[in-house]
């Protein structure tokens, strides 16, 4: 009874190595993985070969599944290449079985100390997340090191043999255990990787005859997995059909000549744990080699499956193409989208006051959530107004394209500022368990107020275009500037007069003052856009009129200079 509560325990390390290792390749690639696959799947072969070597360097399906399904919603990948990308993948991660079966997990503590080296004794972030991923496989190599344990003594068990022989000859449900343990776990990684561990154990436990149906069960239980975790959105969904088509016919074949391939596999002049580990990459292989001419079919099929989605699941921005040839029009639709980014804004900066408040992880997910769809938004707007419309816009709508693409650009900075430094600061606040003094929360609460309604000023300025509206969208920002400034003398008060819970927060503090101060200063940019657009209209009218020597001092009037308000800030 204990051996099975240790083994059980193997597993889940292993469950919690892959996870790690996904948040560390997270931290390591961030946003720039998606934007290299978009330039490298131009077609299903290559985005079949992008997905083995992605799926090599970053083995974790889950990480990558959810990749592919945003490259597909955000219109970058036709669904034919996302499959290709996706299978490939799928080929790629059978690497950490191959290490896992090469039997080298007995140096998992010298990768225990270089990963806590790099992660806990350096402070630069792609550092960090090299020792993330190095303490992950260290973690992975100690969950099969505790299983093999275990295993070696359960082998000893008499009722073993009749147990392997039995289930050697129900393959059917062989390929439904297989199923089920990767779907519970997440991972077929994982599965497979228990598998290959009680081959390493003991053949009494293990055999070709039972190892192939397990292998192709934890295999399509990656397709089930998929499914469920993308069913609510068409994308996904399609996704997952399509990759189960692909995946499950093969499946199929194999388990209708299983005796064929078992004799096959016996014959591979390999351990048992590393056919198991060649069995595993050659399914993944040849689903992709087989699929790959007919993948273009197996995408209108599944689309025929699940009927038309309108414009479910489509980025808003995607909208804006209907109108390429009218760019007056299409300008004005952008224009509604980048005020559909400006609310996703404003509900980030309401949450990140929410998380501060209660430090909920599922707030700060939620931030997260909307973080991403600020930047799928950001790309497909900018892609549409560089890309679609070309460069040979009038003067006027080419100014106006300018200064859509400026604010885009603000608020996208907003975005980051709030998912990576305020959520940070509301972390830190909750894992430390401090409080900030009575005044002193009033005051970030009455700041937070401030901050919004600074950016609900811009979008005014933005979706008006009114000059009246910038100048009192540069007064509030002063009012703004001002009011930060009585805000840390105060908090430099409280701390000259001992406040022990000012003295605890006093970085916190200061950090989100300074947050949200780079906030109103980013986001107040349009009005500077707006005005100079106003002068130059005013110039070019008094020039018509034969006025052309009041331009200057319209020009002063009706546009502050930049510099002197930057300065003061």
């Amino acid at each position: 009874m204990v051996e099975i509560l240790h083994a059980a325990g193997g597993i889940a390390l292993l469950l919690f190595a892959i996870r790690f290792l996904r948040k560390g390749l997270d931290r390591l690639v961030g946003q720039r993985l998606d934007l290299w696959v978009g330039r490298v799947t131009q077609s299903a072969p290559k985005a079949a070969a992008a997905g083995t070597l992605i799926g090599t360097v970053v083995p974790s399906s889950t990480s990558l599944s959810l990749l592919t399904v945003s490259l597909v919603r955000d219109g970058e990948l036709a669904l034919h290449r996302a499959m290709a990308l996706l299978l490939g993948a799928f080929v790629g991660i059978t690497l950490t079985v191959h290490l896992i079966a090469f039997n080298i997990f007995h140096q998992a503590p010298i990768l225990a100390l270089v990963g806590v080296v790099l992660f806990q004794g350096t402070s630069r972030d792609k550092l960090r997340a090299f020792g993330q991923i190095i303490l992950a496989v260290a973690f992975l190599f100690f969950g099969v090191q505790v299983i093999s344990d275990a295993t070696t003594i359960i082998a000893t068990a008499k009722e073993v043999p009749q147990l392997v022989e039995m289930a050697a000859t129900s393959p059917l449900v062989l390929v439904l255990l297989g199923m089920a343990l990767t779907v519970a776990a997440q991972s077929s990684t994982a599965t497979i990787a228990v598998l290959v561990t009680l081959g390493l154990t003991s053949d009494r436990l293990m055999s070709d005859g039972v190892a192939l149906p397990f292998v192709v069960g934890a295999n399509m239980g990656l397709c089930v997995t998929l499914m469920i975790a993308g069913w609510k959105q068409i994308e996904s969904r399609r996704l997952g059909i399509g990759v189960t088509i692909c995946r499950g016919v093969l499946a199929a074949v194999i388990i209708y000549l299983l005796p064929i391939p078992v004799q096959w596999m016996e014959k591979l002049p390999f351990s048992l744990a590393a056919r198991i580990a060649v069995v595993h990459t050659l399914f993944n292989a040849i689903a992709v080699i087989v699929s790959l001419p007919f993948l273009v079919w197996v995408a209108q099929l599944a689309t025929f499956m699940t009927g038309s989605a309108g414009n479910a699941g489509k980025s808003a921005a995607l909208r804006t193409s209907r109108w390429p040839n009218e760019p007056a029009v299409a300008l004005s639709q952008s224009k509604r989208e980048i005020g559909l980014v400006t609310r996703e804004i404003v509900d980030m900066l309401e949450e990140a006051w929410e998380a501060l408040k209660s430090g909920d992880e599922q707030v700060f997910k939620q931030i997260r959530v909307r973080d991403d769809q600020v930047d799928r938004l950001d790309r497909q707007i900018k892609k549409y107004l560089t890309t679609t419309m070309g460069d040979d816009l009038p003067g006027e709508l080419d100014k106006a394209r300018d200064r859509q693409l400026r604010f885009l650009t603000d608020l996208e900075t907003i975005g980051d500022v709030i998912d990576r430094n305020l959520v940070t600061a509301a972390i830190k606040k909750s894992k430390k368990g401090v409080r900030f003094s009575e005044e002193g929360w009033d005051e970030l609460k009455d700041y937070f107020r401030g901050t919004t309604a600074t950016l609900e000023l811009a979008s005014a300025v933005f979706v008006s275009d009114s000059p009246d509206m910038a100048r009192k969208l540069l007064e509030h920002k002063t009012r703004m500037r001002d009011h930060e400034i009585s805000l840390r003398e105060k908090h430099y008060d409280r701390l000259q007069k001992g406040s022990q819970q000012s003295l605890e927060t006093t970085d916190l503090h200061l950090e989100i003052l300074s947050q949200l101060k780079h906030i109103n200063h980013v986001v107040c940019g349009v009005a500077y856009g707006v005005l100079q657009s106003a002068s130059d209209a005013s110039a070019n009218a008094a020039l018509l009129n034969g006025e052309s020597q009041l331009a200057p001092g319209l020009i002063g009037s009706a546009f502050p200079r930049e510099g002197s308000l930057h300065g003061a800030i």
